[in-house]
């Protein structure tokens, strides 16, 4: 007799999950994917999340690099205060591509703490962003930090 009522139990669990489940299926909205029409697109988005960190323009060099007689590339210098949380940054810029299909690839070679984003549109890199720390430069109001206690390569 117990183990008709563990059936009975197991049987109603499995129930409400498949009701919540199709609850949950037809209540959220999918993900619209929006189109890069230019390449330009990346300029303002990565210009924008730049804005959302308070990095001024002063801290921004821009470059372009020719790959061939076709593309070029567009390299961004970007200058920060040393205990600015770059993984935050690689974490926003992908949350804010991600619906234009633009994957942003992060690598940190170590012991230096500088990051190199790579933002890939059909495997191909379009944009790449340097952030490296500036020793002149401090943490301005509103930018995420490397939490007290909390190792470089924790974070970044």
């Amino acid at each position: 007799m117990q183990s008709e009522s563990r059936r009975i139990f197991i049987v109603t669990l499995l129930a409400l999950s498949c009701i919540l489940a199709a609850y949950l299926l037809i209540g959220t909205s999918p993900i619209t994917q929006k189109k890069l029409v230019h390449s330009s697109q990346i300029d303002s988005l990565i210009t924008l999340t730049l804005e959302d960190f308070n990095i001024a323009p002063n801290q921004v060099r821009k470059r372009t690099i020719q790959i061939d007689s076709v593309f070029s590339r567009r390299v961004y210098n970007i200058r920060v205060a040393p205990n600015f949380s770059k993984t935050t940054l690689h974490y926003t810029m992908k949350e804010e591509l991600w619906p234009y299909r633009i994957n942003p690839v992060a690598k940190v070679e170590f012991p230096d703490r500088d990051m190199r984003l790579h933002l890939l549109v059909n495997n191909q890199v379009y944009r790449t962003l340097i952030i490296q720390d500036d020793q002149d430069l401090k943490l301005q109001q509103n930018q995420p930090e490397i939490l007290p206690g909390q190792d470089s390569h924790e974070v970044d």
